[in-house]
C-alpha cells in the first residue's frame, strides 16, 4: 500500500520536490522542449518557490542521458572557495551563517550550460516561469512556511525585508513576491550568465557581498566555470549505475553497490533486521573511505575508481561485521603505480535528466545580497579545518558535496533515474532505493514510501516508526542503538524516481516525506 499511485505516461514525466516546478517542467515538454529544457525550468522555479532549500546563490549537479549519442554526461555546477581565503581564516571555527561561509554560486552557469548543450527552447523560455513566480508571487507551501518558523530567527535584515513585507514571515497559502530576484533573472536573460560571472550584475553582487563582510570577489565569479567530468559507474545486477564524480560524494553510493554486488540482498526479506544491518555496515565503510580519501581532484590526488577495484571491494565485503560497529576504519588502498531539492525528468525522445540543487543548510547562509534577491549558500562549511584532510579548506578549492544524482542504464538504455535531497542521507537513501528497485523489484512509488533508516555515527541508528517491532528488536540484538524518528521522517530525504520499462512506458514516484509531486502526459 502507498499513499499515492505510481504516475505513468509515455510522452514525458517530471518528478520534483514542488508541484509548481513539476507543472513548469510538463509545460515545457508539451511545447516540444527537451528533458533538459524541462529540468532547468523546474529547477529555476524551485529557486523561487523553495528558498529554504535552493537558490541561484547555490550549486547544482546533474547527470544527462542524451538519446542521440546514447551517453551519460555529468555536470558539476559547484563553486570554489574565494581565493582570498585560507584555512586559518577561521581560527575559531565557522560562523553559523553570514556571507563569510559562502562559496562561489554555480547554479546560474549550470543552467546556461545545460541549455546550451542539450536544450531546444533557450534560456529565456526556461527561466520564464521562475521570473513570473518571483515577480507576481506564489502561494507559500506548508514546507516553506515551516522553514520560516524553524529558521526565521537566523535570517538577516535583507531576508526579513524581502520575505516579510507584512512585518512577519508568510504563512501557508499567503502570496510571496521576490521582485529583486525577478529583476536579477531578467538581467541574466537579457545579457546572458556572463552578466553575473564577471559583468555588471556580478560587480554589483561582489560589491554588496564585500559590504556585508564576505569574500566572494568579481575575480572569483569570473574564474568560475561548470565542469563536465566523465561520470563514474559500477555494474549492478545487469545494469550500469551512474553517479556523480568528485567533488560529489556520489562515489559513496557506488562503493556501497559494489560491495553489495557480491552479496544477495534478496536472500533477506525487505525491512528485515538482517538486510538493514548489512546495508548499514556497508554504508559505514563507504563513508569511512570518503572521509579518508575524497577531495577536490583539481587539488588532491584522488583516483575515485580505486574505491571500486575488485580486491579493495572484496576486502571491504569480507569485513562486514556480524554486530554493529562503533567506529569503522577506512579501507587500505593499494599503493599508487542539508537542504536540497532533487528532480528526475524524461522526455518522449528518450532523453533523461537527474538533477539536484542546493544552498546547503536551510536558507543557506541565512544571508541575502541586497537588491539582488540572491540567498547565499553556506557550502564553505563543507570544508574540513584539519590541514591533514584531503577536504581541507584552500583558496579556489571546492568542498566535497553531499549532492549526488543517480541514473541506471541497461546497455545504452536508461531504466532508472532517481535521487533525493537530505545531506548525508542522500547516499544512504539512494542505496535503499537501489536495492528496493533493482534487487526487490519494487514499483517506484512503493520503493520511495517504504520505511527508511538513517545512520550518522557510532552504533546509533535512526529508523522510521513503521519498521516492525521484530526488526527493531533484532537490530538492537545486533548492537544497534535504535532511535525512532516518526513515520515519515524528513531526515531520510525526499526522493523522486522514474523507471522506464521495455515498452518505453515511464513510471514516476514522489516522496510524501516532503512535498514531492510527479506528473506525466
Amino acid at each position: 500500500m502507498t499513499t499515492r499511485p505510481t504516475i505513468r505516461s509515455v510522452n514525458g514525466l517530471v518528478a520534483t520536490d514542488n508541484h509548481l516546478a513539476t507543472a513548469a517542467g510538463i509545460a515545457v515538454l508539451r511545447e516540444g522542449g527537451s528533458a533538459v529544457d524541462a529540468a532547468v525550468a523546474a529547477a529555476a522555479v524551485c529557486t523561487v518557490t523553495q528558498p529554504h532549500r535552493t537558490g541561484i546563490g547555490g550549486d547544482l549537479f546533474a547527470l544527462v542521458y542524451d538519446a542521440r549519442t546514447r551517453e551519460v554526461q555529468a555536470y558539476n555546477g559547484s563553486g570554489a572557495a574565494p581565493r582570498s581565503l585560507e584555512r586559518d581564516s577561521f581560527p575559531d571555527g565557522y560562523p553559523s551563517g553570514g556571507p563569510r561561509v559562502a562559496t562561489v554560486p554555480g547554479a546560474l552557469a549550470a543552467f546556461s550550460d545545460l541549455i546550451d548543450d542539450h536544450g531546444r527552447l533557450g534560456l529565456e523560455r526556461a527561466l520564464a516561469p521562475a521570473i513570473q513566480y518571483a515577480e507576481e508571487g506564489f502561494p507559500v507551501s506548508d514546507g516553506l512556511a515551516e522553514g520560516f518558523v524553524d529558521s526565521g530567527a537566523r535570517l538577516d535584515e535583507e531576508c526579513a525585508r524581502v520575505f516579510g513585507p507584512r512585518g512577519r514571515f508568510p504563512r501557508s497559502g499567503e502570496i510571496l513576491q521576490q521582485t529583486d530576484l525577478a529583476q536579477t533573472l531578467r538581467e541574466v536573460v537579457a545579457h546572458g550568465v556572463a552578466a553575473f560571472y564577471g559583468g555588471d550584475l556580478g560587480a554589483r553582487f561582489a560589491d554588496a557581498v564585500a559590504a556585508l563582510g564576505g569574500h566572494i570577489a568579481l575575480d572569483d565569479l569570473g574564474a568560475h566555470s561548470t565542469d563536465r567530468p566523465e561520470p563514474i559507474a559500477v555494474p549492478y545486477r545487469g545494469l550500469r549505475v551512474f553517479g556523480q564524480p568528485p567533488v560529489s560524494q556520489g562515489h559513496v553510493l557506488l562503493e556501497e553497490l559494489a560491495i553489495a554486488e557480491g552479496l544477495d540482498p534478496k536472500e533477506y526479506a525487505w525491512g528485515s533486521a538482517d538486510l538493514v544491518h548489512q546495508m548499514v555496515e556497508i554504508k559505514k565503510m563507504a563513508f569511512a573511505d570518503r572521509d579518508a580519501y575524497s577531495g577536490d581532484p583539481r587539488q588532491v590526488r584522488f583516483d575515485v575508481e580505486r574505491l571500486f577495484d575488485g580486491p579493495f571491494v572484496s576486502a571491504r565485503r569480507r569485513a562486514i561485521p556480524a554486530k554493529a560497529s562503533e567506529r569503522t576504519e577506512a579501507g587500505a588502498l593499494a599503493a599508487l603505480a542539508t537542504d536540497t531539492t532533487y528532480m528526475a525528468i524524461v522526455d518522449r525522445d528518450g532523453n533523461a535528466v537527474s538533477l539536484i540543487e542546493s544552498v546547503f543548510s536551510e536558507f543557506g547562509a541565512a544571508c541575502m545580497v541586497p537588491d539582488t534577491g540572491i540567498m547565499l549558500n553556506d557550502r564553505l562549511t563543507g570544508f574540513s579545518l584539519d590541514a591533514a584532510s584531503p577536504n581541507a579548506l584552500a583558496p579556489g578549492k571546492r568542498p566535497i558535496h553531499t549532492l549526488n544524482t543517480v541514473m541506471a542504464l541497461e546497455g545504452v538504455t536508461p531504466r532508472l533515474v532517481f535521487g533525493t535531497p537530505g545531506r548525508h542521507a542522500q547516499v544512504q537513501t539512494n542505496f535503499q532505493l537501489a536495492v528496493a528497485l533493482i534487487d526487490h523489484g519494487m514499483e517506484v512509488q512503493r520503493a520511495i514510501e517504504e520505511p527508511r533508516w538513517y545512520h550518522e555515527s557510532g552504533r546509533a541508528l535512526k529508523i522510521e516508526n513503521r519498521f516492525s517491532e521484530q526488526t527493531r528488536t533484532r537490530l538492537a540484538a545486533k548492537g544497534h542503538e535504535i532511535a525512532l524518528v516518526g513515520d515519515w521522517a524528513e531526515v531520510t530525504g525526499g526522493a523522486q524516481a522514474i523507471a522506464i520499462d521495455e515498452n518505453g512506458v515511464f513510471s514516476g514516484g514522489a516522496d510524501p516525506r516532503r512535498e514531492g509531486n510527479a506528473a506525466g502526459y
